[in-house]
């Protein structure tokens, strides 16, 4: 017995079916609102709602899609693909740009219009009063609720309107690129276990509600077209504490992960809220980022903070515009299969030649040089991609178990994406940005470029670098590069030794030209003096 009626159908039949179910869907595919051509497009009719989940067995339930668009979505229904489908164009196009994917941007492909509110506060109840699209007055009430550990602090939890919500990425801005899962876990109707969590901010005359956490399970509704969000919208609490608060959540407490970009980005706004106006309250000829940590309203984690401070502005410009690198670094997830980088390793590298601790300096002085420092930095990670990563290393064909193909076809990886591979595994940069780090000190101190002595070692990037000094930093990149033992494709044993993920297996390697264990020498170092030496005679 048939499963579907579907399954009973003659050929002319389907056809006259097809034909029927195209003039209802103005001949675009149900999944993707594609065009489709009946005389070269292979179509397929499926339900929309599947039988599983009570879906009729009728033609109200019946849509043509591309084949294709069918086959690859599994067990998946009709309705979900769609749903699945317009988030992956949203974020196609947003990744374009090459930016993050977030609620927010979201939000703004569902509800480009959203509204701001006035609202009224008894002793029981917030009243949220505003006009929509269709100048309609809504009114909504909902029962206010007091912290039991701190009176002063008083929320609202119930269902919000979208379109009165907004994304406060100043607190939390993650990306929603993974949301698919969390789509499917609504659409398949299992409950949301915690509302999402947002304050209030006001707006000239007017409040809006800011969201910052919980932005996947908001988004996942969001694409599901729900037309409201369960929330806990804070309603006097100040931003910067609720920015420690999440941060701590995050991180301190460790509730759920945190990807470490984004602890830089809070990190990084914290600091500013302090640190700025901190730098005008006085003459810079007497204050210092020390004397600032060590003010007594200053707690501890500014200490944090100022690295989360340096770290960012290495990697965003004053337009917020992201450094080149970040285009080769996995910043969602701890894991990747597609980029080369893990944001960890970026930490363990080149964002080691920062000085991230308190200078102790006059800020007369210091403001300068991590000016200089940063400039620095953005030029070296720019040489290094164009060196090492651009047209070399294809995203496409990322990284998922690349030593295993070697094994089965060693032409089945480009030398160039191999070389880009492995220079960028963890335990092999740590080792050559070592490496790299004393071959520059060694080219400023040269120069004389170092204002201090101790500059050379805890601070490489506090100095004027000029066009001939980038010009010798990429040559450095051109001898790490070329070094024979990123090529290596036939040897088992050399492969098996490049697969290691321990620091002190690729020092013996790069440093010694040593496989783990052994005393041969199969490769020519790669220490700091060669780096030099070499970059300097090209």
């Amino acid at each position: 017995m048939s499963r579907s009626i579907l399954d009973r159908f003659g050929e002319t039949e389907r056809r006259e079916l097809i034909d029927r179910l195209m003039k209802v869907q103005k001949g675009k595919s149900y999944i993707s609102g594609k065009e489709i051509d009946l005389r070269i497009d292979q179509v397929e009719v499926d339900h929309i709602v599947a039988l599983d989940r009570n879906g009729p067995d009728d033609e109200s339930n019946w849509a043509v899609v591309i084949a294709s668009e069918n086959s690859s979505k599994g067990k998946k229904d009709l309705q979900l693909m769609k749903y699945i489908y317009d988030f992956r164009i949203h974020r196609e196009k947003y990744l374009k740009l090459k930016r993050d994917f977030t609620f927010g941007d979201a939000l703004n492909e569902y509800y480009p219009n959203r509204f701001d509110f006035i609202f009224d506060q008894n002793d029981k109840n917030v009243i949220i009063k505003y006009l929509n699209q269709n100048n309609e007055k809504n009114e909504l009430s909902y029962p206010i609720i007091v912290d039991p550990l701190n009176k002063e602090i008083t929320s609202f939890v119930g269902m919000v309107p979208l379109e009165i919500i907004n994304h406060d990425a100043t607190v939390n801005p993650r990306s929603i690129v993974d949301l698919e899962l969390m789509i499917e876990e609504f659409y398949n109707e299992n409950p949301q276990l915690f509302p999402s969590l947002a304050v209030m901010e006001k707006s000239n005359d007017k409040y809006k509600i800011m969201a910052f956490d919980g932005q996947h399970k908001a988004a996942a509704q969001l694409y599901l077209r729900s037309k409201y969000l369960f929330l806990r919208v804070f309603i006097n609490v100040e931003k910067a504490k609720i920015k420690k608060t999440n941060l701590r959540a995050h991180t301190v407490v460790a509730q759920i992960h945190f990807p470490k970009l984004i602890e830089d980005k809070v990190g990084h706004d914290l600091f500013s809220i302090e640190f700025e106006p901190y730098i005008d309250s006085g003459s810079p000829t007497k204050l210092s980022e020390q004397s600032f940590i060590k003010q007594d309203e200053i707690k501890d984690e500014y200490r944090n903070y100022l690295n989360n401070y340096y770290k960012y502005n290495a990697l965003f410009d004053e337009n917020g515009e992201r450094h080149n690198i970040l285009n080769y670094v996995e910043t969602i997830t701890a894991r990747s299969k597609t980029h080369p980088i893990s944001y960890d390793t970026l930490t363990k590298t080149f964002l080691k030649l920062l000085y991230l601790r308190p200078a102790e300096e006059k800020l007369s002085k210091t403001s300068q040089y991590r000016k200089i420092e940063n400039e620095n930095m953005w030029h070296i990670m720019e040489i290094f991609v164009e060196k090492c990563l651009n047209k070399r290393f294809d995203l496409d064909a990322g990284i998922f178990k690349i030593e295993d193909k070697l094994i089965t076809d060693p032409n089945s990886v480009t030398d160039e994406h191999l070389i880009a591979y492995r220079i960028c595994r963890q335990a092999a940069m740590v080792n050559w940005v070592d490496e790299f780090k004393k071959a520059l000190s060694i080219l400023l101190k040269t120069k004389n470029k170092y204002d201090e002595a101790l500059w050379s070692e805890e601070r490489v990037l506090w100095a004027n670098m000029d066009e001939n000094d980038f010009d010798v930093v990429g040559k450095m990149f051109c001898v790490i590069r070329d070094q024979k033992l990123w090529r290596e494709k036939t040897n088992g044993e050399v492969i098996s030794a490049l697969g290691s993920t321990k620091i002190s297996d690729w020092k013996n390697l790069l440093l010694n030209g040593k496989l783990p264990g052994r005393e041969e020498k199969l490769f020519d170092p790669l220490n700091d003096t060669v780096i030099f030496n070499k970059a300097i005679k090209l």
